[in-house]
């Protein structure tokens, strides 16, 4: 046995070594480095690192380490980085565990009373990580969603991401935004976001289907008013048009056939209703994209009149206002947005036109990615003619109650492009950093915009006051912001992890439209907070240093400063009111006949049954108090089918008028011995049931009476 567990260990061994150049140098075991002992365990190790410092400083050393277990004051960052947190928790009397693979044996060429700055703190830092090799971290700043954390943390340990957030996802968000309107309270939440589906699913590609042939119809009649007036008929006419003027009249159809299906006249009317064939619509798409995207002119008719058509459909457009609320920011294009779902940075974004190149996008062969599709804002507000977004952090320290910190400040990220609907390139529409910094900023942009494509927001509230629009940023932007928020955390909360002690920053994505209204496009984890530019070195450390300050600070003392961040919302739970049960009781006294009366009665005598009450079997005697009413579930008709006796007649004094045969196969030698006639037995064998049925209905009510008694 020995031998074959020596040549398992070998083998392992031999695997290990071979394997050793294929793994990072992270990975390799604190027991096997190049510099020291191939294996040693942690007394040697430590007997090795105490010559590497004084006595007075290895004692102090134990002592930090010491006081740092005793008052849960140990953590961790994991993955590196975030120097701002580090250098807060250092503050604040922290001391750092660090990750074992970022521990080193000191190097042995080296003399230890040589060593200064750099090498000696790292020195000192592997003998504080042996000192608290074995105890658990007390805060832990993770940037990757392991479930490793969570699985060995115990609940006291503090970790900075959620187990679960299901909506930083395009696909997650979009289902669980699908409920954001039971959640809508006016001034407090309200989540503008473009509708999205999620086309991977069957029903979620009709309904898009759906919406963009709707769209599509209203799309075009937008189109006919505004080019009516700018030209006149026949500069939309001529000859040898490819468009005919029932294009629009079939989408003044189509959109008058909605209207009566949401205000259900359609139900009656059943003969009336007429089926649009797919060809239909395809033709109809076809004069779409003509008229839209290509300038083509309408076919010349002398028996229809365009400027009557014109004015159907600013009809119709006004009634649709009141059923389509995302009316205003459909446009005339009917652009769509196609995202990857499970995608960040930019990636794999496209801007489509075509439902035929959307459906085919995710009908490839092989196709393993999920993309949503979401409506695209044709009226963005631009800055100078190029588009922008804000990027808004928000933090969530509970989610039961759910407690939502909003930051004040923001920054803005421009495009290095002109704005314009023509070109769908992702240099002109997508505003994310890691996609900007691929492309030049172009030599028609204004100067006023930054090299950097960024503004804080109070460069942008400069903006807003020189344009006349200052007070919109308080009344309007910012708090239409948190409204945003509050409503889509509200309608992913079901889905959030329940977790007392995690938090997470979050980074949130907006654009305005020309009314200066926010919509929320999408939700982040772990946003980027490198310092990139000039706007993001100053913002992102304070906001880091700020999340420290909610997160700690305000746990130990709920008046402390906090920074930067705003309490935007916290749920009140209401109280479960406490269970007192039902009133289940039943009081009463057995009634008793002596003995020598029962044994000289004739057997052929009936026993006479008392008439039932409706709160028991026996009425209360008169020296006990009667119990109040009872108002609980009435089980008598149940108990009247299982005993069928109590359905026979009786007379006025409960004397059963006929005889009656017994439907039970009741012994006769219990009736003997209890002196019971047949009748009285089946009696008396009727309150047993009923006994018997109370208590298994209700076995934690304390009965008062029993059939004995």
């Amino acid at each position: 046995m020995e031998l074959e567990e020596s040549a398992s260990d070998s083998k392992l061994h031999r695997d290990s070594t071979s394997k050793k150049e294929l793994r990072p140098s992270s990975a390799v075991s604190l027991s096997k480095s190049e510099n020291g002992p191939e294996t040693s365990t942690s007394n040697e190790q430590l007997k090795q690192y105490k010559s590497w410092v004084s006595s007075e400083r290895w004692n102090e050393l134990k002592k930090i380490a010491d006081a740092a277990m005793k008052d849960r004051k140990v953590f961790m960052i994991k993955g590196g980085g975030f120097p701002a947190v580090r250098r807060s928790l250092l503050e604040r009397g922290w001391i750092e565990k660090y990750e074992s693979h970022k521990v080193r044996h000191p190097p042995t060429n080296v003399d230890p009373k040589k060593l200064h700055g750099k090498e000696l703190s790292k020195v000192e830092r592997m003998i504080l990580y042996k000192f608290m090799e074995h105890h658990s971290v007390d805060f832990l700043w993770t940037t990757k969603r392991d479930k490793y954390d969570w699985l060995l943390s115990n609940k006291d340990v503090m970790i900075s991401r959620f187990c679960r957030s299901v909506f930083t996802t395009k696909e997650g968000l979009t289902s669980s935004l699908t409920q954001m309107h039971w959640h809508t309270e006016p001034g407090v939440a309200l989540t503008k976001f473009p509708r999205c589906y999620n086309i991977h699913n069957s029903d979620s590609l009709e309904e898009f289907i759906d919406d963009f042939r709707i769209t599509a119809c209203i799309s075009l009649l937008k189109w006919l008013s505004k080019a009516l007036k700018n030209n006149n008929e026949q500069s939309l006419m001529e000859s040898h048009g490819k468009v005919p003027f029932s294009a629009v009249e079939f989408a003044i159809t189509r959109l008058n056939e909605y209207i009566v299906f949401l205000t259900h006249k359609d139900i009656d009317d059943t003969e009336d209703q007429q089926h649009v064939w797919e060809h239909e619509w395809d033709q109809f798409l076809t004069h779409h994209y003509l008229l839209v995207h290509e300038k083509a002119k309408f076919l010349e008719d002398k028996n229809s009149n365009l400027r009557l058509l014109e004015r159907k459909a600013v009809k119709i457009l006004a009634t649709m206002a009141k059923y389509w609320p995302q009316i205003d920011i459909d446009g005339v294009l009917n652009i769509w947005i196609v995202k990857p779902g499970n995608k960040c940075r930019g990636r794999g974004i496209q801007l489509m036109n075509n439902i035929k190149d959307i459906i085919g996008l995710i009908n490839i062969p092989a196709q393993k990615t999920r993309y949503v599709v979401q409506k695209y804002i044709e009226n963005p507000l631009v800055i100078y003619n190029t588009k922008f977004d804000i990027r808004q952090w928000f933090l969530i320290t509970n989610c039961q109650p759910l407690t939502i910190w909003v930051y004040k400040d923001s920054y803005l990220r421009f495009s290095s492009q002109i704005f314009s609907l023509s070109n769908y390139h992702e240099s002109v529409h997508l505003t994310n950093n890691a996609v900007q910094t691929k492309y030049k900023n172009t030599g028609e942009r204004d100067k006023a915009l930054p090299d950097e494509n960024m503004w804080d927001c109070h460069t942008f509230k400069a903006y807003l006051r020189q344009i006349g629009k200052y007070e919109l940023w308080e009344e309007k932007i910012y708090p239409g912001i948190k409204q945003c928020l509050i409503g889509a955390m509200l309608a992913c909360q079901e889905t959030m992890d329940k977790r007392q002690n995690s938090f997470e920053l979050y980074g949130a994505d907006f654009m305005l439209t020309e009314d200066f209204t926010p919509w929320l496009i999408e939700i982040n984890s772990s946003p980027d907070l490198a310092p990139t530019t000039s706007v993001t070195a100053r913002l992102c450390p304070q906001c880091l240093e700020d999340v420290i300050k909610v997160v700690l600070d305000r746990r130990y003392n709920l008046e402390a400063d906090t920074g930067t961040f705003e309490l935007a919302y916290k749920q009140t739970v209401p109280k479960a009111p406490a269970y007192l049960g039902l009133s289940l009781c039943i009081n009463g006294k057995r009634v008793v006949r002596k003995y020598k009366e029962r044994r000289h009665e004739s057997k052929n005598i009936v026993a006479p049954v008392a008439p039932r009450l409706p709160c028991g079997d026996a009425a209360p005697p008169d020296d006990q108090p009667i119990p109040p009413e009872y108002t609980g579930p009435i089980i008598t008709d149940f108990l009247t089918w299982l005993n069928p006796y109590d359905v026979l007649p009786t007379n006025k004094d409960g004397i059963l008028l006929g005889p009656k045969d017994s439907l039970t196969n009741t012994s006769r030698k219990a009736r003997k011995k209890y002196g019971l006639t047949e009748s009285a037995s089946k009696a008396e064998k009727t309150k047993v049931d009923r006994f018997r049925l109370a208590w298994i209905l209700f076995p934690y009510i304390p009965a008062t009476t029993s059939p004995s008694n």
